[in-house]
């Protein structure tokens, strides 16, 4: 990977970065948890803080991530780190819309960029039982506690209006940058063997089936699709919020919504 002027980024001696621009509710924490588990690859955090935050990168932290891996390099080639590989790089995970500023981090750095995407109905969904089963922070739309509550059908029309504008500008952003690795949450349920080394080869990362086989085990714990989840779950949403997303996207004509589960 190069810098913008074409010079390659040189952040640290062969250590590299993975970053996973994810949809909430979109399979991320598996897909990290199994990139991470690489032999030499590690988890960052690049945010300075996550709950109603945008989750924008922070130099200061991509410095220091790179700094650990060096450390962590200098430690296993003095034979002060017991660890059966050589530490290589690390992985993020965030909600971050593609932006000049995300591009120029990318860029500097040689990160990898994946953008990891879903149906929007199923998120809908998903969304929604996050909110009433573990906490109701999130970027994409400001709920408060006195929300949870809700009738379903009350909270998807209010995620159709309030939440779904920021997943649209979250995935027309990605969709219109020329760098990224595209991978939807369905695809990577149905062969997530496959969705992994097409990421590494990708981005010119090191890779061989049997670190990936292990890699996903340990992210699943054993099951692969238990962890992942399921598809089909937004056939709930009625049409007339399915038309309210579709006249969203109206507005994009140039873009490809089929990712995301729009024709």
């Amino acid at each position: 990977m190069t810098t913008t002027s074409g010079a390659p980024a040189t952040p640290g001696a062969n250590s590299r970065a993975v970053l996973v621009a994810c949809m909430p509710k979109s399979g991320s924490t598996f897909l990290s948890a199994a990139l991470s588990n690489l032999p030499g690859y590690r988890r960052e955090h690049v945010v300075p803080s996550y709950a109603r935050r945008e989750q924008e990168l922070s130099e200061a932290e991509i410095q220091r991530a790179f700094g650990a891996t060096q450390t962590l390099r200098r430690a296993f080639d003095q034979g002060l780190l017991v660890s059966p590989d050589r530490p290589r790089a690390w992985v993020a995970q965030n909600h971050v819309k593609h932006t000049h500023e995300t591009q120029t981090l990318i860029d500097r750095y040689g990160i990898v960029p994946v953008c990891l995407v879903r149906n929007i109905y199923d998120i809908l969904v998903s969304l929604r039982d996050h909110f009433v089963n573990d906490s109701p922070h999130t970027a994409a739309a400001y709920v408060d506690e006195s929300m949870i509550g809700w009738e379903p059908e009350r909270m998807y029309a209010f995620l159709v209006d309030m939440a779904v504008p920021w997943y649209l500008h979250f995935y027309v952003s990605w969709a219109k940058a020329e760098q990224k690795v595209l991978v939807t949450y369905e695809d990577l349920i149905a062969d997530p063997h496959s969705e992994l080394r097409r990421i590494l080869k990708a981005g010119q990362l090191p890779w061989n089936n049997d670190g990936i086989a292990d890699a996903l085990e340990k992210a699943s714990g054993g099951n692969v699709r238990k962890n992942v989840g399921t598809t089909g779950r937004g056939e709930v949403i009625g049409p007339d919020l399915r038309a309210r997303v579709e006249s969203y996207c109206n507005y994009y004509p140039d873009v490809d919504f089929g990712p995301i589960g729009i024709a």
